[in-house]
């Protein structure tokens, strides 16, 4: 049976090890604990992961930004979009996503927005799946 929760510092480890599925880089756990308290103490940010037989297969990331335009609503940003090879086709992904939009909506967002690297082509045939629409914005990205 899959679980949608709120990561817990318990899931950390775990949670580094799908991360680098993601990046292809090992994640600095040390570093990684140091923020997730931080964020933690901030309800701006949430941090979901699915589980299955209680083995992590996904999680999804959702930061709330404030903003300073037209009714001033915030919008979220998701990040760290990433479901378990072994595990997709099977709506875990979905899942996740739904959890994490409805959020949002609970917090009043207008809107949420994701990048996603070009050369992930099936991950852009899932957003558009379920309803995110790359022809209404151009996404940017600079690595400082």
């Amino acid at each position: 049976m899959l679980t949608i929760l709120e990561a817990a510092n318990a899931d950390l480890e775990e949670l580094a090890q799908l991360y680098e599925e993601l990046m292809g880089k090992e994640t600095d756990l040390c570093k990684m604990k140091e923020n997730f308290e931080r964020m933690e103490a901030n309800p701006n940010y949430i941090v979901l992961t699915a589980k299955e037989d209680n083995m992590i297969v996904g999680s999804v990331m959702g930061i709330i930004c404030l903003d300073l335009v037209y009714k001033c609503k915030p919008f979220m940003v998701i990040e760290n979009v990433i479901v378990k090879s072994t595990s997709r086709g099977k709506g875990i992904g979905a899942r996740l996503m739904k959890e994490i939009e409805e959020i949002g909506r609970k917090k009043e967002c207008y809107y949420t927005m994701l990048v996603s690297g070009g050369h992930r082509k099936e991950a852009h045939q899932f957003y558009h799946a379920i309803g995110y629409d790359l022809d209404l914005v151009k996404g940017f990205k600079k690595y400082l």
